[in-house]
């Protein structure tokens, strides 16, 4: 990476730390306002101006990230707000649905678990189509090397794709950028990656283990706050914000697991006889991140690790087991939990189509 997308990098870092410790802050704060006030239930006034509220701070963030700290060509204002509009809306309105159906799950069964699973699987089935909504991109299916593939045409340099569905039938969806400017080798090294990933059905595994740790946070916070035997609006309120600061411990937890899944695919596409250390030497400079050479930071805060560390571990064996893209994968499916943290995070503040697929190798 050149000095200049280092310096970015940075900022870019620190924009999402504080994105992430405004919420983390007014998450913290509506819980000590629903242990210590006893508040009857809001009304559908105050529901709105929360609402409203919500969204127009993180807009702010949204704005800052997605024109101020975008690497060049920068888009016009006019232009973000083209896509950024569109996105929000979309968001909002998906966040919407999951707010009722986190409601009508806490009045039938006394929790918000089936609620998460509904959704969950919601999000996982529409991904796709989510990504179509949300980043106004257009997505084409075709045939590469004896598989087929899904490309998009998406505008923002560091767009990764992944890998959409879960299983055998789970496809691999590349930048059409990619398929276009990149040498052959290097996309043939990158699908290596991600066929073993489908082959050992990383993305379903990702998945459960995302939606147990979600359940898991919402059984405590319902057990700890007493959710249930509070007014709806009241639970509903509360269950965001604790879901909100179980979210961020995902953010300090879930990285160090992650990176298990990055060193596991480079060692897998050696191994079918591709040379993945050009590609990961490039991959740095697409996303626009390269980890930190503070151990913390790097630790923290990238899943995906240093062009450095990966060829490293290169010539190590394959790590034993590999949970899976699981820091952010859950930025994406933390939708379903009722928060925005999913899109304050560095590496997708205020770039739509991040939202529903981060930057992940």
């Amino acid at each position: 990476m050149t000095p200049a997308q280092m310096q970015l990098a940075r900022r870019r870092l620190w924009l999402g730390i504080t994105n992430v410790g405004f919420w983390v802050l007014a998450a913290c704060a509506g819980i000590f306002w629903l242990v210590n006030c006893r508040a009857h239930a809001p009304g559908t006034g105050l529901l709105f101006e929360i609402g409203v509220g919500v969204i127009t701070a993180q807009a702010v963030f949204d704005f800052i990230g997605g024109v101020t700290l975008m690497p060049g060509p920068r888009p016009t204002v006019m232009t973000f707000l083209r896509g950024w509009s569109r996105g929000a809306l979309v968001h909002t309105l998906v966040l919407a649905g999951v707010g009722i159906v986190s409601a009508i799950s806490l009045r039938l069964t006394g929790g918000f678990g089936a609620g998460i699973v509904l959704a969950t699987v919601a999000l996982a089935l529409a991904r796709r189509h989510l990504l179509r909504a949300i980043g106004g991109v257009a997505i084409t299916e075709h045939a590469h090397d004896g598989e087929e593939i899904l490309t998009a045409t998406v505008n923002d340099p560091a767009f990764t794709g992944g890998i959409v569905g879960l299983g055998r039938r789970a496809k691999s969806l590349l930048p059409a950028r990619w398929m276009d400017t990149l040498p052959q080798p290097e996309i043939a090294a990158e699908s290596s990656r991600r066929r073993w990933q489908i082959a050992n059905d990383l993305p379903a595994r990702a998945f459960v283990l995302i939606l147990n740790w979600n359940l898991l946070g919402t059984f405590i916070g319902t057990q700890v706050l007493h959710l249930a035997d509070r007014p709806p609006a009241v639970a509903l309120l509360g269950h965001a914000c604790w879901m909100t600061l179980w979210a961020f411990a995902s953010l300090l937890v879930l990285p160090a697991m992650s990176r298990k899944a990055v060193f596991a695919a480079d060692r897998a596409a050696a191994d079918s006889g591709y040379d993945p250390r050009a590609w990961i030497t490039r991959f740095s400079d697409l996303i626009g991140e390269d980890g930190s050479p503070n151990a913390a930071v790097q630790t923290i805060f990238y899943p995906v690790p240093s062009a450095e560390q990966r060829l490293r571990q290169l010539g190590q064996p394959s790590p034993g087991f590999v949970p899976g893209n699981l820091a952010r994968g859950n930025l994406y499916y933390s939708w379903a939990t009722f928060t925005l943290l999913g899109r304050a995070v560095h590496c997708n503040v205020g770039r739509p189509a991040l939202w529903v697929f981060p930057p992940s190798a």
